[in-house]
């Protein structure tokens, strides 16, 4: 094949191309939406979850994977998670917030 055959592309994969991507699962667990969870992170047992709370939770899971991280880390994963979370921003999750489907997602 000569280089005067080849076709030049514009774009990474050419028209008409089959891409086949393999994945693989390194693991499955509940996710962060399950109640189950909701009840892990819940300390004190007033069903609503406070920054506090959400913090120390994401602490232990981190440390509990071996990879602890600083401090501006939770409190931007805080931050994002009450932002997404509290919908009537009264600074708490309650049970409903969390659970938006109000059943446990695979």
């Amino acid at each position: 094949m000569s280089c005067k055959h080849v076709q030049r592309w514009k774009g990474p994969v050419p028209p008409n191309a089959t891409v086949v991507f393999e994945v693989e699962v390194l693991s499955v667990s509940r996710g962060p939406r399950s109640m189950e969870a909701f009840t892990q992170i819940d300390l004190d047992k007033d069903k609503t979850l406070t920054k506090a709370e959400v913090k120390e939770y994401l602490k232990l899971e981190y440390e509990k994977g071996g990879k602890p991280r600083d401090e501006p880390f939770y409190e931007k994963i805080v931050a994002d998670i009450f932002h997404k979370s509290d919908r009537d921003r009264d600074g708490l999750i309650s049970s409903k917030e969390y659970n938006i489907y109000e059943h446990d997602e695979l």
